[in-house]
């Protein structure tokens, strides 16, 4: 055998474990980050601060969280339990707001919907030109586990593709939380 047989079987072989590895019966649920479902509680007047209590999945909610051009999320489970998301110090330290909708991640147990991942869109702010800004468009992808839940990946965000390479993600091994920003994971081709 040569080294290009045994890479192809290492190739074949460390796909189907990445594979093997996701979780199956997966589903993408929406909810609002914004609108008529949403209850707003002002914070503070003078710079706009809020939060804005929605409705989401599985008797989960979201808090989405503004203050000063940035905007971050919260999951309150049906427990009461805020998971503090942090978008601010791991997806993006500029200035930051969200997409109208976050992509819920779930499976069914007993027939009840359980969140295991949450995908926002969220538009940040490239400001290493102070002159010239510049929109940069991200995914965070935040897992939801029973003690915990975090941001483990930002993606450079744009297109399905990128939609689709969230969701793998969303779906896979668990993964560790991002501790600070970092630079946003390209898309993988192929």
């Amino acid at each position: 055998m040569t080294i290009r047989p045994m890479g192809l079987i290492f190739a074949v072989t460390l796909a189907a474990s990445s594979v093997a590895s996701a979780r199956t019966g997966m589903e993408s649920m929406y909810s609002n980050l914004e609108g008529r479902s949403c209850k707003k509680t002002v914070l503070e007047e003078t710079t706009d601060a809020h939060i804005l209590n929605c409705p989401a999945v599985g008797k989960f909610t979201l808090q989405v969280l503004t203050d000063d051009g940035r905007s971050t999320v919260n999951i309150v489970s049906p427990e009461k339990k805020v998971f503090e998301l942090q978008y601010e110090k791991v997806v993006t330290e500029g200035f930051a707001w969200l997409g109208k909708k976050a992509e819920w991640r779930v499976t069914r147990r007993n027939g009840k919907i359980v969140p295991v991942a949450l995908i926002v869109n969220v538009n940040g702010t490239d400001q290493t030109d102070l002159g010239r800004p510049k929109r940069v468009p991200l995914l965070a992808v935040a897992q939801i586990r029973e003690t915990e839940a975090c941001v483990v990946k930002t993606l450079s965000a744009g297109s399905a593709a990128a939609n689709a390479q969230a969701r793998v993600i969303a779906d896979g091994p668990a993964l560790p939380c991002l501790k600070a920003v970092g630079r946003p994971q390209p898309l993988k081709k192929g």
